[in-house]
Formats: C-alpha cells, sequence, structure tokens
C-alpha cells in the first residue's frame, strides 16, 4: 500500500506540473490549501515539491533540478522525462480507466419499474372490480384482495432493488485492483568498503544500482545521520528498531556522524522508482523509497 501512495502522490505531483503555472501565487496557494486539507503529498518528494513551487511563486531563486530524479528541469520543478515516463506508465492508464469505469456503473431506472408495476396492478383492479359488480361479492372479500395485491407489489419492487443493489456491489469489487504482496527489503549482496570521498562512496552505489541497468544515482550532499542505524542487520528498519529501544541503548544509538547523501531514481515505460541512499565512510548503506519492495517508504532500511 505504502508503494502504491507514493505512485499516486508522483502522478499527483506531475498532473500539477503540467496543468497549472507555478509562477502565479494565487495558483500555488490554492494548491497548499487544497494539501492541508487532504494530506496528499507526505513523502519526502512530496514534501521537495511544495518547497520548490512556494519558492517559484514568491520570486525566490532555486535550481533547477528535478524534484523526483535530481537531473536538470526546464520548468525548475519535474524534467520532462520523469512528466512523461509518470504520465504515460500504466499505472496513469489504469487510474484513467478506473474513472472512466465508475462514471458507467449506475443504478438503472427503478421508477420505470415501478410505474409499469403500478400499471398492472391498477388493470388488474379494474378487471376485480367488474366482476365484482356482476358477481356482487361482498365488500370484505374486496378488501382482502387489495391488500395483498398491494403487498405483492411492494414485495417485487423490494426484491427487484435488492438484486440491482448486488449488481452494482459486484461490480465495484470486481473493479478494485489487487495490490503486490509485501516483501523483504532489499538487501546488497556486496561486502562493506571504506570510503573516503563522495566519489568513492558513489562508485559503491553502482555496484548495487549500475547505469546500465537504468538506474540514475546523483550526488546531494553531505549531511550527519544517527551512528546506530549503520550498526542494524542488512534489511531491518530504522525506526521499527528505534521504537523498541532502552533509555541506555538511546544513549549510544543517536549519537550522528558524517554521510554522503545521493538522489536514485529508476524510471521505465511502465515502472518508476525513487528513493535516497546514506553512505557513511565505514562503507555501511541505508537506503530509504521505493526501493523496499512494498514494504514503508518514508523511512530507511539497513542496505549494506
Amino acid at each position: 500500500m505504502a508503494d502504491d501512495k507514493l505512485r499516486q502522490e508522483l502522478l499527483y505531483m506531475v498532473r500539477l506540473t503540467s496543468k497549472y503555472d507555478f509562477s502565479r501565487m494565487e495558483v500555488v496557494e490554492g494548491i497548499l490549501r487544497l494539501e492541508n486539507e487532504r494530506q496528499i503529498l507526505g513523502s519526502v518528494f512530496g514534501k521537495r515539491f511544495k518547497t520548490r513551487i512556494f519558492d517559484i511563486a514568491a520570486g525566490q531563486a532555486v535550481d533547477e533540478t528535478c524534484v523526483i530524479c535530481g537531473q536538470h528541469a526546464d520548468n525548475k520543478v519535474i524534467c520532462q522525462h520523469c512528466l512523461s515516463t509518470i504520465g504515460d506508465s500504466e499505472y496513469a492508464k489504469n487510474k484513467i480507466k478506473t474513472k472512466e469505469n465508475d462514471k458507467k456503473l449506475k443504478l438503472p431506472d427503478f421508477r420505470k419499474i415501478i410505474d409499469k408495476i403500478k400499471s398492472i396492478t391498477i388493470k388488474k383492479e379494474k378487471k376485480e372490480e367488474g366482476k365484482e359488480t356482476v358477481k356482487e361479492k361482498a365488500p370484505s372479500k374486496i378488501s382482502v384482495g387489495k391488500v395483498k395485491r398491494y403487498v405483492q407489489g411492494v414485495l417485487i419492487v423490494c426484491l427487484t432493488l435488492i438484486l440491482f443493489i448486488q449488481i452494482w456491489i459486484l461490480g465495484l469489487w470486481l473493479s478494485i485492483q489487487d495490490y503486490n504482496p509485501t516483501e523483504e527489503a532489499r538487501v546488497s549482496s556486496n561486502q562493506m568498503v571504506p570510503v573516503e570521498s563522495a566519489d568513492d562512496a558513489y562508485a559503491q552505489l553502482l555496484l548495487d544500482f549500475p547505469e546500465e541497468e537504468g538506474y540514475t544515482v546523483a550526488f546531494s550532499r553531505e549531511d550527519a545521520d544517527y551512528v546506530g542505524r549503520f550498526l542494524l542487520n542488512p534489511g531491518d528498519c530504522c525506526l521499527e528498531i528505534e521504537e523498541s529501544l532502552s533509555d541506555e541503548e538511546r544513549y549510544d544509538y543517536f549519537f550522528k556522524e558524517d554521510v554522503y547523501v545521493f538522489y536514485i531514481s529508476y524510471l521505465e515505460e511502465n515502472t518508476g522508482k525513487v528513493g535516497i541512499a546514506e553512505v557513511n565512510h565505514a562503507g555501511s548503506i541505508l537506503i530509504e523509497g521505493s526501493f523496499n519492495d512494498g514494504r514503508r517508504t518514508d523511512s530507511f532500511y539497513k542496505f549494506r
């Protein structure tokens, strides 16, 4: 579900970028006001997108890198490669197809069915009234017959209504997409190698994310992160471990050390993955983003 949430968020960002002029402050204010109500853009890329469009509308100088892959973007927000890849992806096409199917799913016109049943009931009543005049039936028997016919008509309408509601619910159920099952977090098969510079860290990341296989690795900055995260077992989630730490363990865990931060992206016709990698000087690597194969995309995992 987290992976689907990220794909939905990226598609939403692409559609906003293709449709609106972010140099107009009233447009950006409307987008951010709607975001405060719906909380759609919650990932690191969504937060970066909101900051970027606000800075553009405010007239502040911004870099011209894509907020998704880090490459050059002519519109200063999302590059043309990401716009076309995500906008024309199978996921985007399925979203459009689902909306069209939802519009087609309508309940039948029960008013016509009810009017038809009433007309049949009225004709039967007129025939019965004619027979009553000829045969001079007792008033008590006529009253019972009308009640029976009325109850029968109501039951037919109710049963018909229930049948069509069941058909409508079945149609909705069949239109729901199946999601991929949750898998274990991805773990590197390479050994830790100490690094002394951003170039060394970049070379180590290319071993697991080679450019010839479609990956793009871009250096972002030097930063600092908790020492304890780099000591976890490969595949462990940092936030899950941190929630269970004792006070004594927290003291040693939350010291910080210098790290190199990189952006990683993988974009094809029907596939898009983005994430962040952190590499410390010992060569240990943390990965955050959609490279976790269906697990939580908003937290770091020990990769190498």
